[in-house]
């Protein structure tokens, strides 16, 4: 029996219809799991032992959000045989660095250490530069507006964000002014791009990340699914009124798609940088260039959706396959991480044209 720590902050999940209530139900009623439930606020707590709910067996996603109210005990990490976290972001500060330092007493399915080394943009353009879009890393408002003029739409990205909330794209309006246009502010006018970039920093010295619009964006985002450097499936995202956020968490609807032998490349060449700092569950989201070719414009990696869902819209056997794995990773004895993709903080970063 495989004993697995799940953590989690249920009460920031307004819906039961999402990726963690659906996981923890389908692994709650495995066989050969036993599965419990940490809040992200107890985890934080710096003590020898964990307050942990046991989830039951029968467990439904409606129930996700009554966890924080159940009772608890106290158990030592040494327990559970993995954990996995959950955690929405943006992430509580200090969250990473309580994780590293019990993950000498609890293995995690995605290294804490792992997980904060991806968190840095610079991972991503190192680790795909040869499938993503002209994408640039940079805290230089100047560099950020000469990259702005090359290619006259683009997408900026604050760090640490989730769901489309801190992402905008940005277009030449009339006039010399500049529209920004983000699924919680709206649309809104600037009269010059150091204005903008100033709101987007929001005075914080952390680098944008800026990408070239792909302009068949409303096409789908198509999320590949993987675990251990394997697909475990793909599916289309689309947003039901066609705006160009397709982000599940604002209303993106779902169906199956295939994993091309060219998916499959994409996965092999761009996937080990993050196998070898332990991070093991990754979410590729693809969008198409203006040639059809599908080009990376994110790799999630710790908290991703999709790998229940794939079983939801369809594809057999997706949680006896993955409790099949967490049980051969909990036997493998660890091993160091490599030493790949330092990410030392850079002013800018840009990837090839």
């Amino acid at each position: 029996m495989l004993r697995l720590l799940c953590i989690a902050n249920p009460a920031r999940y307004a819906s039961s219809v999402t990726d963690v209530p659906l996981s923890y139900a389908r692994l709650a009623a495995h066989p050969d799991v036993e599965l419990y439930h940490a809040e992200t606020a107890a985890v934080l707590a710096a003590t020898d032992r964990i307050e942990v709910t046991q989830v039951p067996l029968g467990f439904l996603p409606d129930e996700f959000r009554t966890l924080p109210s159940r009772p608890t005990v106290a158990l030592p990490p040494e327990h559970f045989d993995l954990a996995f976290d959950r955690t929405l972001k943006p992430f509580p500060q200090g969250l990473y660095d309580r994780l590293g330092a019990l993950s000498d007493r609890l293995r995690f399915v995605n290294d804490p250490a792992g997980i904060q080394r991806h968190l840095d943009p610079a991972f991503l353009l190192r680790a795909a530069a040869d499938h993503l879009p002209p994408m640039l890393l940079t805290a230089d408002p100047a560099a950020a507006a000469a990259f702005f003029r090359a290619h006259r739409t683009v997408v900026a990205k604050r760090p640490n964000s989730c769901g489309g909330r801190e992402v905008f794209r940005l277009s030449q309006a009339s006039e010399g002014c500049i529209d920004s246009d983000n699924i919680v502010e709206g649309r809104r006018g600037w009269p010059d791009f150091d204005c903008l970039f100033r709101h987007l920093t929001q005075g914080r010295r952390e680098p944008l990340l800026l990408a070239r619009y792909l302009s068949r964006v409303c096409e789908g985002d198509k999320r590949i699914v993987v675990v251990g450097g394997e697909p475990y499936g793909a599916y289309l995202r689309r947003a039901a009124d066609g705006h160009w956020v397709q982000n599940v968490s604002r209303g993106g609807r779902c169906e199956l798609d295939v994993v091309s032998d060219a998916d499959r490349a994409l996965v092999a060449q761009t996937s080990r940088p993050y196998l070898a700092v332990g991070v093991n569950l990754l979410g590729y989201d693809l969008l198409r260039d203006d040639e059809g070719r599908w080009r990376i414009s994110e790799i999630n990696a710790g908290n991703i959706g999709g790998l229940f869902r794939l079983e939801y819209l369809g594809v057999s056997g997706v949680t006896d396959r993955f409790v099949a794995w967490l049980e051969r990773f909990a036997a493998h004895p660890r091993r160091p991480q490599e030493p790949l993709l330092a990410t030392q903080p850079q002013t800018t970063l840009e990837t090839p044209r």
